[in-house]
């Protein structure tokens, strides 16, 4: 269990997406447990999901997943397709 499940009492999620001048961004958060950033690649798991997601992103449009999180104040996930297709596949 994580994110808002681990919170007493449950918690939120909110979806938004978002246009700028270079791309489109989908931002996903939630009020959740949270978790230390640093800790990340300490906790003896490989965290695939999470990798496949960044890999596909790249390589389909030159996309990126941006992860944000404090402990006790929830997570962010933020992902930025650019407006400019790739021209390299």
């Amino acid at each position: 269990m994580c994110g808002i499940g681990k919170k007493e009492g449950g918690g939120t999620v909110s979806i938004s997406t978002r246009e700028t001048d270079s791309g489109y961004l989908i931002i996903v958060s939630d009020d959740g447990a949270g978790f230390k950033q640093e800790k990340i690649n300490d906790d003896g798991q490989q965290h695939i999901g999470i990798n496949n997601v960044r890999l596909r992103l790249s390589a389909q449009c030159g996309g990126s997943l941006e992860i944000e999180s404090k402990p006790g104040v929830g997570t962010t996930a933020t992902i930025i397709i650019p407006k400019k297709a790739r021209t390299d596949h």
